[in-house]
């Protein structure tokens, strides 16, 4: 991994545009985190005055109204600051925004907000940088190679057996079913996977830190001969570090975690301590590529596992896939959610094909997205 503080290309910028996206789906599900009732996805267009584009994510899922918010974050708080001057290159912005943004986060206890706008303008950023080099940005940060391992994502446990099938249809070779609260409740769900895709695919398990601390340790023997490559986030990330390492020390698989750390300290502990053997940080909720790149060449360099979370529209996926290909890992995994996503499937090309996919030389983020496609999704963003 190149440090992406050594890669200049002087930047300036003449607009940030967000683009709300919303699409109702014919099933809501409940979630640890709320009803989820729609599709929804924050993308961010950037352009310099030499009239260059490019195109970044924000996280937005929740709650599923933050889009809005952090809309307003891009347009009267990132947007004028950018506006007002000149970058040797997208780390420089990057550094310059997060310091310039710092009052403001403690003010308002919005860390979170803020954290995702600035990383979804430096995603734009890089794209920019890549199609002016005309190099794929995972090669500009130093990967060897474009291809990277993949792994299906299902939003539930219970009833995602055609899914599945479909999945391995497509080439997918690993699975993530959710296990929200007591695993009884799904263990069963779990049994069928592991019989339906055999014994060689991976199989793991996100409970979106919805166990009870008290009884996590001793929910995790549930999964006990399943072979499970991983069990996600059982309980929250604040909870008790003498818990986490209980849990780690008695799980049947490795415990991963990373979605919901959103400072470098917070990695730091997860890469330096013995909880985790999966890290998956978000590259659209904290950090962008000049925070997360250092952080992945790290993950890897540890002997830990990187499997970036990520679930969002193509400007988001795209880039978790070009920094895992950035970080040369030989263990990496893409998360790739199955079920339809038009932010993303309106846009997303690559195949997956025995579990990998190909990202490509094309320069940049290697997507361009189409404005007039995506108006029929678009939401309006709050003036004030």
């Amino acid at each position: 991994m190149i440090d992406p503080a050594t890669i200049h290309s002087t930047l300036s910028i003449a607009s940030v545009e967000p683009f709300i996206l919303r699409i109702p789906i014919a099933t809501p599900v409940k979630t640890p985190m709320g009803m989820v009732d729609s599709a929804i996805a924050l993308l961010v267009r950037v352009t310099t005055t030499q009239g260059e584009e490019g195109w970044g994510e924000v996280w937005c899922n929740f709650p599923r109204f933050s889009a809005f918010n952090r809309a307003v974050i891009l347009t009267k708080v990132i947007g004028p600051f950018l506006k007002s001057r000149q970058f040797a290159g997208p780390y420089e912005a990057w550094s310059a925004m997060s310091t310039a943004a710092n009052v403001l986060r403690l003010q308002s206890g919005d860390t979170g907000a803020i954290a995702s706008a600035i990383a979804g303008v430096d995603i734009a950023l890089w794209d920019i940088v890549g199609k002016r080099e005309r190099r794929p940005i995972w090669s500009l940060l130093g990967g060897k190679v474009g291809i990277i391992d993949t792994y299906a994502s299902l939003g539930r446990s219970h009833g995602g057996e055609e899914m599945i099938e479909d999945a391995m249809k497509r080439g997918f070779r690993g699975f993530k079913l959710r296990c929200w609260g007591n695993p009884d409740q799904h263990i069963g769900a779990y049994h069928k996977a592991r019989a339906q895709i055999g014994p060689d695919m991976e199989l793991m398990t996100d409970c979106n830190s919805s166990w009870d601390i008290a009884h996590a340790a001793d929910w995790s023997q549930a999964f006990a001969g399943l072979n499970m490559s991983f069990i996600e986030e059982p309980i929250p990330v604040d909870s008790p570090k003498a818990v986490w390492q209980e849990i780690a020390r008695r799980a049947p698989a490795k415990i991963a975690g990373g979605e919901n750390m959103i400072t470098e300290a917070m990695l730091d502990d997860a890469i330096d301590g013995d909880v985790y053997g999966v890290v998956q940080p978000d590259i659209c909720k904290y950090g962008g590529f000049s925070g997360l790149a250092p952080i992945a060449a790290r993950i890897v360099g540890a002997g830990k596992r990187y499997a970036p979370h990520i679930f969002s529209g193509a400007p988001g996926l795209l880039a978790s896939a070009h920094i895992l290909a950035a970080a040369n890992s030989p263990d990496g995994a893409l998360e790739y959610g199955i079920e339809y996503n038009p932010p993303r499937d309106d846009f997303v090309r690559h195949q997956i094909r025995d579990g990998k996919i190909e990202i490509g030389d094309a320069p940049g983020l290697g997507v361009e997205v189409d404005v007039d496609q995506i108006s029929r999704y678009h939401v309006a963003t709050p003036s004030w």
